[in-house]
């Protein structure tokens, strides 16, 4: 497995990987699916400073990608990022969120950033767990922050300091 910068090409198989969130669990409060053009305006927003990579198997097929981004538009802020990780739902288990994540927090590092955010439904433990497992700490909880699938879900924040 090889983690690259995404191009513009990689973008209908990240978009098979998200719109599979989208419809199938909560890892996402997006509740349809992302259009091409949809994507390209994220692609775009993500500049020198915040790439998104993907992770590639043996036969250049994509299995996961992730970025970090920016945690909010107000300048003061410009030392922490948010990280968000999508893996193709058959190739979950194997370790490349932990190797895409410990990526992203070495990018992060160099980057400059002194902070990293996760925001993650409390349904998703695998993701809390990954997190955790890497050094971050809960530092708060948002109760009945989403609704989907016909129920309020809550959201634990996650900090790791650089």
């Amino acid at each position: 497995m090889i983690i690259r910068k995404a191009t513009i090409s990689d973008i209908p198989q990240i978009l098979s990987i998200y719109n599979y969130e989208v419809l199938n669990s909560s890892s996402t409060f997006d509740t349809r699916p992302k259009s091409t053009e949809d994507f390209l305006k994220f692609f775009d927003l993500h500049s020198f400073k915040y790439p998104i990579y993907v992770v590639e198997d043996s036969s250049k097929l994509i299995i996961g990608y992730g970025c970090l981004s920016p945690f909010s538009d107000k300048e003061g802020y410009s030392i922490t990022v948010e990280d968000s990780i999508y893996i193709h739902h058959l190739h979950r288990g194997k370790g490349i969120g932990k190797m895409l994540l410990k990526f992203l927090i070495e990018k992060g590092r160099e980057n400059g950033f002194k902070n990293i955010i996760a925001k993650i439904c409390t349904e998703n433990q695998p993701s809390l767990n990954l997190h955790k497992s890497l050094g971050f700490v809960e530092v708060g909880k948002l109760y009945n922050v989403g609704y989907k699938f016909g129920r309020y879900l809550d959201v634990v924040i996650l900090q790791l300091n650089l």
